[in-house]
């Protein structure tokens, strides 16, 4: 056996093999230090800004360590098999440069999402709503925004196409409960009931959560077919909005429940008339007035 043949080739497969594991040690180094940075912050409220800022960089960290750690990885395998390295790279940045006007799309998502990422404008836990569907965003990176909906499903949002959206977690959110009254109840009688409801909301709830002191209530503000539509307004902390409507619904329901307030149903009116009560037909000028002025005219 040539000894001669067989060491180096070992001794380059054992260096190749270090240079795989080190890269695998590396990418499993950083996803560990990310996960002990996301475990200092997980108790926060999802909506913390400093909580969103961490799980949002930290898949920014992970997935640009993968980008960068894999390929330096190739690179120093294809050295240790003797290849030119300055060939390969050359070749590479003219293969990369046609298959760059082929792939305009996935360059254009890339550079959204790191200026998505610079303007800080959407994080880990947001609210969004992108077009008609809304969500909660669960991954944000480089090329690709994930956003979770209410019933489960996972939207795939690419960073490019993400023109116009919506972010329902910065600063305050509004809470509206529009109430549908009907047209015969006395109006001024039952906004202090709507008032009173919201303010005992307001007494019971943690100020941390409440961005006005106090609920409004506005009348009138639509008149339907068969309601006209008062309403009751807030502002909380982003992500309070949903249990603050649901909660102020419930006690609406009780309050005009126990006054005996209606809350007005579809109605429609319909008007009905005999055959005695239609008009005569009208004869015109231009039709004979019966057979013998038909015949006559013959």
């Amino acid at each position: 056996m040539n000894m001669d043949f067989w060491l180096p080739l070992a001794a380059s497969a054992g260096r190749i093999l270090v240079i795989l594991v080190l890269a695998f040690l590396a990418i499993k180094a950083v996803d560990r230090l990310i996960d002990r940075w996301k475990r200092q912050v997980e108790d926060l409220p999802p909506l913390n800004p400093k909580r969103q800022r961490t799980y949002t960089l930290s898949s920014l960290i992970s997935s640009t360590a993968r980008y960068i750690v894999w390929p330096l990885a190739v690179i120093m395998v294809l050295s240790e098999m003797n290849m030119d390295i300055g060939a390969l790279l050359a070749t590479a940045g003219i293969a990369g440069l046609a298959v760059g006007f082929g792939a305009q799309t996935l360059v254009r998502d890339v550079i959204s999402g790191i200026f998505l990422l610079f303007d800080d404008t959407l994080h880990v836990g947001d609210s969004v709503r992108i077009g008609s569907e809304v969500g909660t965003v669960e991954e944000v990176n480089i090329r690709l925004i994930k956003v979770r909906k209410f019933d489960g499903e996972l939207l795939m949002v690419p960073a490019g196409e993400l023109r116009t959206f919506g972010n329902r977690s910065v600063t305050f959110s509004r809470v509206v409960v529009p109430v549908g009254l009907s047209y015969e109840q006395d109006i001024d009688s039952i906004l202090p009931v709507m008032q009173r409801v919201a303010d005992a909301w307001v007494a019971e709830q943690d100020p941390a959560i409440l961005v006005d002191e106090e609920a409004s209530v506005q009348a009138i503000n639509e008149f339907a077919d068969s309601t006209v539509t008062a309403r009751i307004i807030m502002r909380v902390k982003p992500g309070e909005q949903f249990a603050a409507e649901r909660e102020l619904r419930l006690r609406l329901k009780r309050e005009f429940d126990r006054l005996g307030i209606e809350i007005p149903f579809p109605r429609r009116t319909v008007y009905t008339r005999t055959e005695d009560e239609l008009p005569p037909p009208t004869i015109t000028d231009d039709a004979p007035a019966d057979a013998s002025d038909a015949e006559g005219s013959d």
